[in-house]
């Protein structure tokens, strides 16, 4: 079997990253962080223009791309709703915690 071209090592490498988005531990941050820098070292050593053999591989990257960018503004999203409720109950408890009685405030802000 040939070895991959640098566009097919393009294309897996948008895939590989599609697949660690898609199921982003905490642990997998460093490995995702290595494959962009790995990503970005092959895209240096690529021509300008490329072959019109590579066609098929660049267009699987750049749909790789597509949809990886599409998972992490799915995740972006998330957060955002996230930090919003926390913040909404954040302004809520202090709204409670304005009615309580001034010796209750001090003991609950030591809390």
């Amino acid at each position: 079997m040939p070895s991959p071209t640098p566009y097919e090592t393009l294309a897996d490498l948008a895939e590989r990253e599609l697949a660690l988005v898609s199921a982003l531990q905490p642990e997998q941050l460093v490995e995702l962080a290595d494959l962009a820098r790995e990503r970005d070292a092959l895209i240096a050593t690529l021509p300008p223009v490329p072959p019109a053999d590579a066609r098929p591989a660049l267009v699987r990257a750049a749909d790789l791309q597509e949809r990886t960018t599409g998972v992490l503004a799915l995740m972006r999203d998330d957060v955002a709703r996230a930090l919003g409720g926390a913040a909404r109950s954040r302004r809520a408890a202090r709204g409670y915690g304005a009615t309580l009685p001034s010796a209750h405030r001090d003991l609950d802000r030591s809390a």
